[in-house]
């Protein structure tokens, strides 16, 4: 008989795991060869055990793709998954789920669970994957995991997302192993890779349409936001995947006014947003993720939304819609947005590019006068010389190019927002400011006024300010200036 030594280093690595697994039953040495539990001194136990590890390792690098040059202990992290085919109200995995392994061969072992699971369809019944790219990736799903508990932590983070977090996880549907229903769906044998990772956790999201109502207020719970300017509305959501007629692409998110779909080309791993023009479905074509490609494109466009998350804003898409997330820098991204505080009113400045309104910067306007508890720029009703104070004009002066425009008009897209401590009202003009309205809108314990409006051309910046006027528009009130500092202007 061959040395434990040399079977262990020599032999067993270069058998394939199945026949590794039939090799440890086939008898008590060989079981011990393969996990280093081998009687004999403390050295030649130690030694045993090291041999084995690195046995299994190889395994994990070769089975599962972990790399050579990972930190050990990356490869003794692992996921337990959902064990019951038929349990539909629990995800297949759950953040909750990542461990470290003790050994090697149990990292493993978890992996060929999932492995196992994502091989078979809802009858047990194995079937046929061609393209080797479809395996299991472990660190992809530790990636998925690692991006999806950043959402769950973010929802849950009540001075980050407000009431939109609990909404947005209330509508995330139970993670699935996505393989033989899109087989079953048409689905061509593609690189799944990346994808399966990201779907395992969370399988998309509810129905969304016109928003559900929270504590009195419309909510929009799209995990991917949007905007509103004007009369386009973009709100996108996660999705079940959907496959095309091409059997390559897969829908993974839409707007729900079907202005923006993002798909998934399971040939390349590279992910697309298709967006439609008022004369042609999708007739623009960009890609998700424009720096760099490999087949992990699906988790790194979802890394980067779930780490810009925390940069974005929480608020009404407009002034009489629904709350959402805001595709806008908010203050917690200090370098591409605003913030100005002229007699106790705030003002808070941001923009983003849009490609699906004819290439237009949406630049987003949030106002509010401050309370006692925001700190040392509050100010008394006695120092700022009022109760109220509502809105009368803008001006804005727009540098682009080394081009200056300037922009004068009455009140904000027809608004006139009159401003209180803890609260607004919002007033409408149809006829430039000489009469004016309630809007209707129960605005609860909204502090902010929020609006968007959009302008044209290239890199640059924006400023200016807003004319406001103490107690009411129509009142004998002092007319004072509140500064909107400058707001970058940036192409992708």
């Amino acid at each position: 008989a061959l040395p434990n030594t040399i079977v262990a280093a020599s032999i067993l690595p270069f058998v394939n795991s199945t026949a590794l697994l039939s090799f440890r039953l086939t008898s008590r040495g060989c079981y011990e060869i393969c996990h280093g539990h081998v009687v004999g001194s403390t050295a030649t136990q130690q030694k045993h055990e090291e041999e084995s590890e690195a046995l299994w390792c190889l395994a994990l690098v070769r089975d599962y793709r972990f790399e050579k040059g990972d930190e050990l202990l990356s490869m003794y992290k692992s996921l337990r998954c959902n064990p019951d085919p038929d349990d539909e109200a629990n995800p297949f995995l759950s953040t909750s789920d990542v461990f470290t392994a003790s050994t090697a061969f149990i990292s493993w072992k978890h992996w060929r669970k999932i492995d196992t699971r994502l091989r078979h369809d809802e009858n047990g019944q194995r079937f046929h994957v061609v393209d080797p790219g479809a395996q299991v990736v472990g660190p992809y799903f530790l990636r998925a995991a690692s991006l999806w508990r950043k959402i769950e932590q973010w929802c849950s983070d009540e001075s980050m997302s407000e009431n939109i977090g609990p909404a947005i996880l209330s509508s995330l549907k139970p993670g699935k192993p996505f393989g033989a229903s899109l087989v079953e769906d048409g689905y061509q044998d593609g690189n799944l890779s990346a994808f399966k990772a990201v779907y395992a956790f969370y399988s998309g999201q509810t129905s969304i349409s016109s928003g559900i109502r929270e504590s009195g207020s419309r909510l929009l719970s799209g995990l991917f936001g949007g905007y509103s300017v004007y009369d386009t509305l973009s709100h996108n959501c996660w999705c079940p995947p959907r496959v095309l007629s091409s059997g390559w692409d897969l829908i993974v998110a839409k707007d729900i006014n079907n202005m923006k779909v993002t798909v998934f080309d399971s040939r390349s791993g590279d992910v697309f947003i298709y967006i439609s023009t008022p004369h042609q479905l999708g007739a623009i074509k960009t890609k998700a993720v424009l720096d760099g490609s490999g087949d992990d494109q699906i988790l790194r466009w979802f890394e980067n939304h779930a780490d810009r998350l925390k940069k974005y804003s929480v608020g009404n898409m407009a002034p009489d819609s629904a709350k959402a997330i805001l595709r806008y820098p908010s203050l917690n991204d200090s370098t591409n947005c605003s913030r100005a505080v002229t007699r106790g009113v705030e003002v808070v400045a941001s923009s983003t590019y849009v490609v699906e309104i004819g290439g237009m910067f949406v630049y987003s306007i949030r106002m509010r006068l401050l309370e006692a508890e925001d700190g040392e720029d509050y100010m008394s009703p006695e120092e700022r010389g009022f109760d109220t104070c509502q809105l009368v004009s803008r001006y804005w002066r727009i540098t682009q190019g080394g081009e200056v425009g300037e922009v004068r008009g009455e009140g904000v897209i027809g608004c006139y927002p009159m401003l209180r401590e803890g609260g607004i009202q919002n007033f409408i003009s149809e006829d430039g400011g000489h009469s004016f309205y309630d809007d209707g809108e129960d605005y609860g314990e909204e502090k902010y006024f929020s609006y968007q409006s959009c302008t044209g051309g290239g890199d640059g910046e924006m400023e200016g300010y807003l004319q406001f006027k103490a107690g009411s528009i129509q009142g004998a009130g002092e007319v004072f200036d509140v500064r909107v500092a400058p707001f970058p202007l940036k192409l992708p």
